[in-house]
């Protein structure tokens, strides 16, 4: 932190970039006597005055809303001086000294610059100008996308995606690693990070598949409450658990579309992971940006304050996804009226706005003026707008921002890029193993070809790595949007060839195939990036291949997000079955290894057909490179499992593992199996169970009695030592509704050499076997069923009896009313569902 007495000299040398960064925010001239010290002497002369009734006493109505308003800063460039009259991004001072915004944003983990002293010297510098330009010097939060890592700098650690992290079913190394994200994004002098990402993974052909963490809403809820708490270990950063609710489901596979589904869907699956994930307390909750049975989220009182509020008890600040109230006007067509929507949102129960850097959609002074009118209108109370300011100001105080706005810019450099055991073992443990032909491991003394898409002509650079790391690291669609400069910044750690390379003691041969990142143009030759194989590196591959004792191939596909990384296919692009049909065709009789680098279940058995081993890697980060070289050679024994069904093609999406039977009627179709189910994941090793029991055997009030543990017998049957995850399912059980073929109850991980055995118990959530029972409408509470229970372990199986049903998460009948119905028609449909309750 740069003291109020440095020299002249000195501090001219610490404000150069600081000065730089301002000279777009308008603040340069106004900041430039203004330091640390001056920052923090303010401060502690505000202390006596962080009492929030004071403030909400002395705001005028602008300047509430202005509290909540949060505003995308977008990329500028840090040499313009020149400053319009419109509110645009280059004019980031009077957003604070006009408007006096809430907060501010970062979208798409793109601050205003990747290096990181320039970018916590702009932060601070900003909340100086801020702090000493506004009436009343509220500090602002500022927010960013850190979703896997501090993915927004240049040398900071890319943890594994989502989808990685889910295959590894160790939530205690997923929250460590969210401990160093929190550090690590606290340090650049951010506040808020807008994860975890809290929705089912159901859907392949949605563009922010990579984003989830499983299909299995017990799981998910589980990964998402240790999100919280790793996220939230530091007291300068709060979280978000998005998007509520029902965000990944929409029913044409499309972002921000429409969502259908049931009362009973919604209360067994959909919702219950937000549930668990509050139970960590986080300080916000994001609004999903589709609409759910005809309503859109953002203006759904019954999603946002009936069950939100009321029924799951949260009490933070609720923040609206990117531009969403403009998105009821133009992506939901569900009013033509700004003015609605932004009433219609408030009123449901919004605290604060997200909204964009440019477009047609309506800037913050417009969401100002609007909501101003609307309560002097009376169409929204005085006390709905005190109520959302008082939760922002609430949280910027648990922050510590009234105490100390700025951060000591001298921490940045110790924080970024550590994790890096963290970032290693999650990259290890989730890799899946879907095949292997007696292909791995290799003995590393073998002359390998490694290729495979990888390289970009346009730029002339190897941009593999763009695969590795997906989006939302350094730019929303990945590295630079996809177009990364030569010796750009990065992500710290080594790539895939660089690894193998070192790692091998034979040749490697390396013949990169044609890869464009076009995370913008969807029309290209696969909706996740543009592939091609010319004639030269075919020919090259050929001969490589022919003298070659193994071959890598990479496949899979470059970064991509929300609606621009739909896609209504998942086979492999053209050009990559080309390149496999191409070495099979050259060397027949030669291992071929398929690494899959990929965010979602692309490819299928015309290709896979064709290879002898099949990794999925997904998006493992960082440290992806070392990760797969150690695979492949079993220094590392692959123990992860899928966190969800990869479907056999797109003709059989929805493929969910635990969806209600039929999976197919065998006398008229085939069986509606997926290619590679939920929990499979294979090793270097075997593993043999025996003894399944389950202690107690049986149950009196699941209510009280809502966790039990099963206990089997693990032995290492094969010549490898190997991680395993123990996972106990039900399998079979008949109730009052139609139940899943196979739920999640439990899982465990266990170490063992060869020829090792060892007895593991796994604590079984009951929560998970939960139920809404009754009719079509599904409003009943949610129980337990009497009945017996099987639960297996591979072929083992053994039975847990419930005597009586019984509620753990939700012992009320659904609540569903229209605000708008008459006071005593809404108490009698209540009388109604509290006797069916009863």
């Amino acid at each position: 932190m740069v003291d109020g007495s440095t020299d002249d000299g000195m501090k001219r040398k610490a404000n150069t970039s600081r000065r730089t960064f301002l000279k777009a925010t308008g603040a340069a001239t106004a900041s430039a006597g203004v330091g640390t010290g001056a920052v923090s002497a303010t401060s502690k002369d505000r202390e006596e005055e962080t009492d929030v009734d004071a403030f909400l006493e002395d705001l005028t109505l602008e300047q509430k809303v202005g509290q909540m308003t949060q505003v995308d800063l977008g990329t500028f460039d840090p040499e313009s001086t020149e400053i319009p009259d419109s509110f645009g991004v280059e004019t980031l001072g009077e957003y604070f000294s006009e408007l006096e915004l809430g907060s501010v944003l970062s979208g798409g983990a793109s601050p205003p610059t990747f290096d990181a002293q320039e970018t916590v010297e702009g932060i601070n510098a900003l909340q100086e100008y801020n702090l000493e330009h506004s009436e009343h010097g509220i500090p602002f939060l500022w927010g960013v996308d850190a979703l896997h890592g501090n993915t927004l700098l240049a040398g900071s650690t890319a943890f594994p995606q989502r989808i990685n992290m889910g295959s590894t079913r160790n939530i205690d190394l997923i929250e460590a690693a969210e401990r160093h994200t929190s550090d690590a994004t606290a340090a650049m002098g951010a506040h808020w990070t807008f994860a975890p990402t809290t929705d089912l993974q159901r859907d392949p052909r949605w563009g922010r598949f990579y984003e989830g963490i499983s299909e299995d809403a017990t799981y998910l809820g589980e990964v998402s409450k240790a999100r919280v708490r790793g996220l939230e270990s530091n007291d300068r950063l709060c979280s978000t658990v998005k998007h509520f609710g029902a965000y990944s489901i929409p029913e044409n596979g499309n972002d921000r579309a429409h969502a259908r589904t049931s009362m009973r869907d919604l209360r067994t699956n959909v919702l219950p992971p937000y549930r668990r994930a509050l139970e960590a307390e986080p300080a916000t909750v994001m609004v999903n940006s589709g609409a759910l049975n005809g309503k859109p989220a953002h203006a759904s009182e019954w999603l946002l304050t009936q069950m939100l509020r009321e029924r799951y008890d949260f009490e933070g600040v609720v923040i609206s996804d990117y531009d969403d109230f403009y998105r009821m006007l133009v992506n939901h067509d569900y009013t033509d009226s700004f003015r609605r929507a932004v009433k219609e949102g408030l009123n449901a129960g919004v605290d604060m706005y997200m909204i964009g850097n440019g477009g047609e959609a309506p800037g913050p002074a417009a969401f100002i003026e609007t909501t101003v009118s609307l309560v002097e209108d009376g169409e929204v109370s005085m006390e709905c707008i005190d109520e959302s300011v008082r939760r922002i100001l609430e949280l910027k105080a648990d922050l510590g921002l009234f105490e100390e706005p700025t951060v000591d810019e001298s921490e940045i450099d110790s924080v970024l890029g550590g994790g890096q055991e963290e970032s290693e073992q999650l990259a290890r443990e989730s890799l899946v193993l879907l095949k292997n032909d007696d292909a791995l491991p290799l003995s590393g003394s073998e002359d390998v070809l490694l290729t495979g898409p990888g390289y970009d002509p346009d730029l002339d650079l190897e941009n593999r790595f763009l695969m590795r790391y997906g989006a939302w690291t350094l730019g929303w669609q990945g590295i630079q949007e996809g177009a990364p400069s030569e010796g750009g910044p990065r992500p710290r750690g080594e790539t895939i060839t660089e690894a193998m390379d070192d790692a091998f003691n034979g040749e490697l041969t390396h013949v990169p195939t044609d890869f464009r990142a076009q995370p913008y143009s969807p029309d290209t030759s696969d909706p996740n990036g543009d592939f091609d194989l010319t004639d030269e590196q075919e020919s090259d591959v050929r001969e490589a291949a022919g003298s070659a004792d193994a071959v890598v191939v990479v496949l899979g596909e470059g970064p991509h997000n929300e609606d621009f990384g739909d896609r209504d296919k998942l086979e492999l692009d053209p050009a990559q079955r080309e390149l496999v049909a191409a070495i099979e065709e050259e060397a027949p009789d030669t291992p071929v290894i398929g690494l899959i680098l990929a965010g979602s279940p692309r490819g299928g058995t015309e290709t896979f057909d064709s290879l002898d081993a099949v990794v999925f890697a997904g998006q493992p980060g960082s440290d992806g490179g070392h990760a797969v070289a150690e695979t492949l050679l079993g220094e590392n024994n692959p123990s992860g499992k899928l966190a969800f069904n990869w479907p056999e093609n797109v003709g059989k999406v929805p493929n969910n593992y635990d969806a209600y039977p039929p999976l197919g009627d065998s006398a008229l179709a085939e069986p509606h199996e997926p290619l590679y189910a939920f929990g499979h994941g294979l090793s270097y090793t075997d593993f043999e169970y025996s003894g399944l029991s389950v202690s107690p055997g049986s149950v009196s009030d699941p209510a009280s009695t809502p966790t039990v543990t099963a206990s089997v017998g693990v032995e290492n049957t094969g010549d490898e030592a190997g991680e395993h995850i123990v996972e106990v399912y039900n399998t079979q059980s008949y109730g009052s509704v139609l139940q899943p073929d196979r739920r999640l109850l439990g899982y465990e991980r266990v170490s063992l050499a060869a020829g090792e055995s060892s007895t593991v118990e796994v604590d079984l959530d009951l929560s998970a076997v939960e139920v809404v029972p009754g009719d079509v409408p599904g409003i009943l509470p949610k129980v337990v069923e009497a009945g017996e229970y099987e639960l297996s372990v591979g072929e083992e199986t053994t039975t847990l009896t419930v005597e009586n049903a019984g509620s753990i998460t939700d012992d009320r009948p659904a609540i569903g009313y229209d605000a708008d119905l008459d006071e005593d028609v809404y108490e009698g449909i209540m009388g109604v569902l509290q006797r069916l309750g009863r």
